[in-house]
């Protein structure tokens, strides 16, 4: 197994800007000196960025505007005090020591007609710093005079983007209703009015917690204003829609609010009282393996697993006239995943069970590929910020480090492809600094190789989707009546919801589409709370489950491991 990745730059996620494109020249004016930390890691993120060069950032002291909505500011106030490691999003950061190299300068600006009217310092600085964009964060929405001192005018986030308690109260919406997914993107004024841009980005909802879900969406802002911005600097114009202002609930509607998420709550947490999460694996040998379009797991049945630990993440790998099945063994004495192996028989039960690989750090989603004769291994590792390939040396637990596929990034589920020329790695990627509940579920990116040890390169259509419906990896591509199919995970109601089949209908080094076909939901077994993996091959097919179990069983398993 390889170690963890070392400070080498890390894979790029995006292909180079069009040849004759140069990066776009940003500068911006924020109200305040200290700011929340999703606005310095957005400006960080920029600034490291090959796509944008971050001039300066103006200080333009204003004063804040006032609040004229107590109740919510009371309950923003008291979610925000349980809502632990969500903090981090709006957490306080000192400008000038997160962007070292890049100046931050005075300017001179007042509100007129609700608008920001540049002073003379201001314009004398805008125009020798000839940028392509202004961005605002904290301040009033720019004049027509401010938008025309950058080629491409002005993005400016609301006015209360720099207060850490009142921003993002758009993000309620989706929560009071109780929806699984939040729009993401983000909403600016041009100086004409708002838009919604980047607004094909959808990620889950936090069901129980106003200030974890508007965590869960501030800090998808960085990578969402990368993008943007390259696609600006590739000469393209970003999708925009009218955007309403959002409109703080009053006190009824909050109180009704604080009242439903109770609600809420007591029904999440009732059922798990005395239980704990645990997997199951159902299988069948079969000739006609379910359609993707219509799929049934009802004919599969359970498979028995060794006592003390559960296994998920299944793999089948048909070799040497045997039928062979990789997982990730979860042992419940060390909560800690790491990769097995056994042989299933011809009733399907596993034998020989053998340990492939153990690392201090978590081992999941293991897949094995031929190539040239040989049989290679990937194994997620995203603990360790890296994702490597490995050869048999052995078979079926022996194996050799051959090459790092991806180096530095938070990437899970990794999954290769070869359509006989090329090959392809679908990952979920996290572009985020700020880690809280390890959201890694939302964004699907693609690398293209001439051969899987590399190099690989960033396919142009990156992000393939950020829809966390249908963009996290669930097992092997595979064809199914002359359809290439590939699965995917839901994880809106809750991570490893259901399977998702896809339809690739376009993959090339240059594009990729793709279309939903069907789903597996987690319905075939009693009391299932989820599925998140199918494979097929061989003439098996074979599935997990997610449930609930009596806490006392994986205690008993921690204590007979112990002794």
């Amino acid at each position: 197994m390889t170690q963890r990745a070392d400070a080498a730059a890390p894979t790029p996620l995006y292909a180079p800007l069009p040849s004759g494109r140069r990066a776009l020249r940003v500068a911006v004016l924020v109200d305040r000196a200290v700011v929340p930390a999703w606005i310095a890691e957005t400006l960080a993120a920029l600034a490291a960025d090959d796509a944008c060069e971050l001039l300066a950032v103006l200080h333009v002291p204003l004063p804040p505007a006032r609040s004229r909505y107590r109740a919510i500011d009371a309950f923003v106030r008291a979610d925000a005090a349980l809502a632990g490691a969500a903090r981090k999003a709006t957490a306080p950061v000192v400008l000038h020591e997160r962007l070292r190299e890049v100046p931050l300068q005075d300017a001179d600006a007042r509100e007129h007609d609700g608008c920001l009217v540049p002073g003379a310092r201001s314009v004398s600085l805008l125009r020798a710093l000839d940028a392509d964009l202004l961005l605002g964060f904290g301040l009033p929405p720019p004049s027509e005079v401010l938008c025309a001192l950058a080629r491409h005018g002005a993005w400016f986030f609301e006015r209360d983007a720099t207060d850490a308690r009142r921003h993002g109260l758009r993000h309620l919406d989706a929560l009071r209703r109780g929806e699984a997914v939040s729009r993401g993107g983000v909403i600016v004024h041009d100086g004409r009015g708002w838009r919604l841009l980047g607004g094909d980005d959808w990620s889950a909802t936090a069901q129980l917690s106003f200030a974890r879900n508007r965590a869960w969406q501030l800090l998808r802002v960085p990578a969402t204003l990368v993008r943007l911005v390259r696609r600006l600097a590739a000469g393209g114009t970003p999708a925009a829609e009218a955007a309403p202002a959002a409109t703080p609930p009053g006190v009824l509607a909050t109180c009704a609010l604080a009242l439903r998420l109770g609600v809420r709550a007591v029904r999440r947490h009732l059922p798990r009282l005395g239980r704990t999460e645990d997997w199951v694996l159902a299988a069948r040998r079969t000739d006609t393996p379910l359609d993707p379009a219509q799929p049934d797991a009802r004919a599969l049945r359970v498979i028995a697993t060794p006592s003390g630990c559960f296994w998920a993440d299944p793999s089948l790998v048909r070799h040497g006239g045997r039928d062979w099945l990789f997982v990730e063994e979860y042992p419940y004495a060390t909560r800690r995943g790491r990769i097995a192996v056994a042989e299933l028989d011809d009733a399907l039960a596993p034998i020989g069970v053998r340990t492939v690989f153990d690392e201090p750090w978590h081992l999941s989603y293991p897949l094995v590929y031929e190539w040239q004769g040989e049989l290679w291994l990937t194994v997620e590792s995203s603990a360790a910020r890296t994702f490597a390939l490995h050869r048999a040396v052995e078979f079926p637990a022996r194996w050799a480090f051959a090459a790092e596929l991806l180096r530095g990034r938070n990437a899970v589920d990794g999954t290769l492809h070869h359509d006989g020329t090329h090959w392809y790695l679908f990952a979920c990627i996290s572009e985020s600094p700020l880690d809280v509940d390890r959201r890694v579920w939302t964004d699907l990116f693609l690398f293209v190789a001439d051969s899987p040890l590399g190099p690989w390169r960033a396919h142009p259509a990156n992000p393939l989707q950020s829809d966390v419906r249908r963009a996290r990896p669930a097992g092997k591509l595979f064809m199914h009546e002359g359809r290439l199919v590939r699965p995917a995970q839901d994880c809106s109601v809750d991570y490893g919801y259901a399977v998702v089949f896809n339809e690739v209908v376009v993959l090339d080094p240059e594009r990729y589409e793709e279309r939903p076909l069907g789903r597996i939901e987690p319905d075939w077994l009693r009391g299932l709370r989820g599925c998140h993996t199918y494979s097929r091959g061989g003439g098996i097919e074979i599935v997990d489950g997610k449930r609930l179990v009596p806490r006392r069983r994986t205690r008993a398993a921690r204590g007979e491991e112990s002794r």
